[in-house]
C-alpha cells in the first residue's frame, strides 16, 4: 500500500509533467489572462468549502453566548444582574445557577446532535450511490449550502424574539433544519467524490492534501477574530456576514463549478431512481460481499477508526467549551483565542509534518499510528491540566493531530475500486455521521452531566481509551501488510529462479 507521503511527492512530479505537456509555456510567461483561467481549471469546489467553513467558525462564538443567554433568560428566567455576571464567566456567586446552564446546554446537545445526522444518514446512503450511477456532483455541493442559509435566517429569528423563543428553538435552527438538506455529511461526501472524479489517483493524496492545508489556513483566520466581530457587531452583525458567505458559496457552485462528467440520462423518474432500496444495498455490498479492487476487512477497519475519531472529535468539541466556561471561567473571546492557537499548532503540523514524512517514507498506517499516539498523549495533559497554561501547553503538543483527516481520507480512497467511490465515500460518510450522533449522549449525557462535579476532565480519558483501540488495529492492519508483501515478494523470486536449480543429481 503506497503511504501518503509518498503519492505527495509523486503527485509534485506528475503535476509538473502534466503542466509540460499541456503548454509550453509556464505560470510566470502566461499572460493574465492566461494565469486566471489556469487558476480557474486548477481550483473547483475550494472555495465554496472555503466559504461554508468560514461561515461556520464566524458565527461559533456568537452561537455559544446565544445558547447561554437563552438558557438563563428564556428557559430559567433569572434575573439580568445574574445572567450578566454568568455570561462573562463571573459566576463565583452563582455557581449552582451556572450549572444548571450547563446541563441544560449539555441536555440540548445530547438530543440535537443524533437529529441532526438522522437526515444526512438516509440523504447519503441514497444519493451516494444515485451521484455515481448519473456522475451528478454539483447539486449535493449546493443543497448542504442552501440549508445553512435557512439555518442562519433561524438564528436570526431567535435573537429577535429572545425573550420569547427558548434555547431548545435556537438547537433546531442552528443545526436540525440545516440537516435535512444533507449537512456536513452530504457536503464532505460531494467535495470528496468531486476532487476523486477530477483527479488521478496519484493526484488525488495532494489535492485532499492541499484542500486541508487550505481549511487549516482559513480556519484560524477567522477564529482570530469571530469573536471581536461579535463584540463589534451583536448578534445580527455575525449572523448577517454568515448569511452572506453561504450565498458567496451557493452563487459560486451554481455558475463556477462544472459537472466532471457528462450526467447519465435516468430511465426512471428522479424518486424513484434516488431511493430504490436496491442501491443502497449496493452501498453495504462494499463490505458485506468481496469484489475486485475493493479490501473488504480494510473497509472494516477504517469504518470503525472513522466511528471512533468522530466520537472523540465531536464529543470532545461539544463539552470542552462547558468544561472550560465551569473550571477555568472563560468566555467565549478566550475560547475563540484558543481554538485559533489550536488549528494554528495544526496547520504548522500539516505543513511541516508531510515532508518530514514523506522524507521518512512512512506508510498511511504508520502516520496514523503517530497522529493517534499524539493524540493520546494529547489527552492526557489536558486530562490533567490544572491551568490555562497547562491546556495550552497541551494543544502545542498536538501538533500532528491535524494530518489524521489527510491520512483517513487518503486511506479510504485506496482500499476500493473506482467505480465504487461515491458508495464508498456514502459509507463512510454514514459512519461518520454514525459517530457525531453517539457522541453527544455519550460525552453529554453518559460522561459530562455525570462527572461535571467530581472529575470534570474524565471525558478525556474515555477518548484514550477509543484512540488506544485504534492504534491496535492500525498495528494489525500494518504486519497483515507487511507479511503480504513479504510472501508476494518470495513468490516472484520463485518464479525468477531458472528450473536447473530445483534439478538435483544423485551420485551413484
Amino acid at each position: 500500500m503506497q503511504s501518503t507521503a509518498d503519492l505527495v511527492t509523486d503527485s509534485v512530479e506528475d503535476l509538473k509533467q502534466n503542466g509540460e505537456k499541456k503548454a509550453e509555456k509556464t505560470f510566470r510567461q502566461m499572460s493574465v489572462k492566461e494565469k486566471l483561467r489556469y487558476t480557474r481549471e486548477v481550483i473547483t469546489v475550494e472555495p465554496l468549502f472555503a466559504a461554508y467553513v468560514m461561515a461556520a467558525f464566524l458565527c461559533k462564538p456568537a452561537l455559544r453566548y446565544l445558547e447561554f443567554e437563552k438558557s438563563c433568560r428564556v428557559n430559567l428566567n433569572l434575573d439580568d444582574p445574574t445572567c450578566d455576571a454568568i455570561l462573562l464567566s463571573e459566576h463565583d456567586n452563582y455557581t449552582e445557577q451556572n450549572n444548571q446552564i450547563l446541563y441544560l446546554i449539555s441536555n440540548m446537545y445530547s438530543w440535537q446532535l443524533p437529529l441532526t445526522v438522522a437526515a444526512p444518514l438516509v440523504l447519503v446512503l441514497f444519493l451516494g450511490s444515485y451521484s455515481d450511477r448519473r456522475q451528478w456532483r454539483k447539486p449535493f455541493l449546493l443543497l448542504p449550502i442552501f440549508g445553512e442559509f435557512f439555518g442562519v435566517f433561524g438564528c436570526i429569528l431567535c435573537v429577535v424574539f429572545m425573550k420569547s423563543l427558548p434555547l431548545e428553538a435556537q438547537g433546531v435552527f442552528q443545526t436540525v433544519i440545516p440537516s435535512l438538506f444533507g449537512g456536513q455529511t452530504m457536503l464532505v461526501m460531494a467535495v470528496y467524490s468531486y476532487i476523486a472524479d477530477v483527479s488521478t489517483v496519484e493526484m488525488r493524496t495532494l489535492r485532499i492534501g492541499v484542500m486541508q492545508i487550505v481549511l487549516n489556513f482559513i480556519t484560524p483566520v477567522t477564529q482570530s477574530f469571530s469573536a471581536h466581530l461579535f463584540n463589534l457587531t451583536g448578534y445580527y452583525g455575525v449572523l448577517l456576514v454568515a448569511g452572506g458567505l453561504y450565498l458567496f458559496g451557493f452563487l459560486y457552485g451554481l455558475f463556477f463549478i462544472k459537472e466532471p462528467r457528462k450526467i447519465k440520462a435516468a430511465k426512471k423518474s428522479f424518486c424513484a431512481d434516488v431511493f430504490d432500496p436496491a442501491h443502497a444495498i449496493e452501498t453495504f455490498n462494499l463490505v458485506l460481499k468481496k469484489k475486485e479492487g475493493n479490501k473488504r476487512i480494510y473497509i472494516w477497519i477504517v469504518l470503525v477508526t472513522l466511528l471512533f475519531y468522530n466520537i472523540v472529535n465531536v464529543g470532545e468539541g461539544s463539552v470542552f467549551y462547558l468544561y472550560a466556561q465551569s473550571n477555568f471561567k472563560w468566555t467565549p473571546l478566550e475560547m475563540a483565542y484558543f481554538e485559533t492557537l489550536n488549528t494554528v499548532v495544526h496547520l504548522i503540523g500539516t505543513a511541516a509534518g508531510v515532508p518530514i514524512f514523506a522524507y521518512f517514507k512512512l506508510s498511511d498506517l504508520t502516520i496514523l499510528l503517530l497522529t493517534f499516539l499524539n493524540k493520546i498523549l494529547t489527552n492526557l495533559f489536558f486530562g490533567f491540566a490544572n491551568t490555562d497554561a497547562l491546556l495550552y501547553t497541551a494543544t502545542i503538543i498536538s501538533i500532528v493531530v491535524g494530518i489524521t483527516p489527510i491520512g483517513m481520507r487518503s486511506l479510504a480512497t485506496k482500499i476500493v475500486s473506482e467505480n465504487d467511490l461515491g458508495k464508498a465515500q456514502s459509507l463512510f460518510g454514514i459512519c461518520e455521521a454514525i459517530g457525531v450522533a453517539l457522541s453527544s449522549p455519550i460525552y453529554n449525557k453518559g460522561i459530562f452531566n455525570n462527572t461535571a462535579t467530581d472529575f470534570p476532565a474524565a471525558f478525556f480519558f474515555f477518548g484514550i481509551l477509543l484512540y488506544g483501540i485504534c492504534c491496535v488495529l492500525f498495528v494489525w492492519m500494518y504486519i497483515r501488510e507487511k507479511a503480504k508483501k513479504k510472501r508476494k515478494s518470495a513468490a516472484e523470486k520463485d518464479k525468477e529462479l531458472p528450473m536447473d536449480s530445483y534439478i538435483q543429481t544423485t551420485h551413484m
